[in-house]
């Protein structure tokens, strides 16, 4: 296999570097070529010649675009941590995030029953309206009059200064 890799390593990467553009693919490219022919123990390496290795390079290529137009690959983008700089989570940003959840469960305690398990069964247990009044034997309006209810309380408890 080593001697197969001497030979033709240099001018498969060569050969898709010419259509990829990019060096990266390009060696990725050439390794699923030898990945290939690893895989096939019927043939002898020394059964491999120019064209067959090109027959398979460009199996492999043409693998990879139909992936890559599948995949819609020209419509991804790079991550680039410079555009989304890692924050800190400080010690008060913990104390914070406790503290706010403390209060939801404080708010949530105090709504009404039915209130409240409207409220979660809609946003915790994800049932529709309509799911939760089926559920409950209430009315569509009284289950979105009860969501209003608790989503002004919500509201309310985030603008209260702390």
């Amino acid at each position: 296999m080593k001697a197969l890799v001497d030979q033709y390593q240099r001018s498969l990467v060569s050969f898709f570097l010419r259509r990829s553009r990019n060096v990266w693919d390009a060696e990725e490219l050439t390794q699923e070529v030898f990945c290939k022919i690893l895989k096939r123990r019927d043939i002898a390496f020394s059964d491999y010649n120019d064209a067959y290795m090109f027959t398979i390079a460009w199996s492999v290529l043409r693998d990879r675009l139909r992936r890559e137009k599948v995949r819609h690959h020209e419509m991804h983008v790079e991550y680039d941590e410079s555009y989304a700089p890692e924050e800190q989570i400080t010690p008060q940003d913990i104390l914070r995030g406790q503290e706010l959840y403390d209060q939801f469960l404080l708010l949530l305690e105090s709504l009404s029953p039915r209130v409240r398990e409207v409220f979660i069964l809609s946003r915790y247990e994800r049932l529709t309206y309509n799911q939760i009044a089926i559920h409950r034997g209430i009315s569509i309006s009284a289950v979105e009059k009860y969501m209003m209810i608790a989503l002004k309380r919500m509201k309310e408890m985030v603008k209260e200064p702390q």
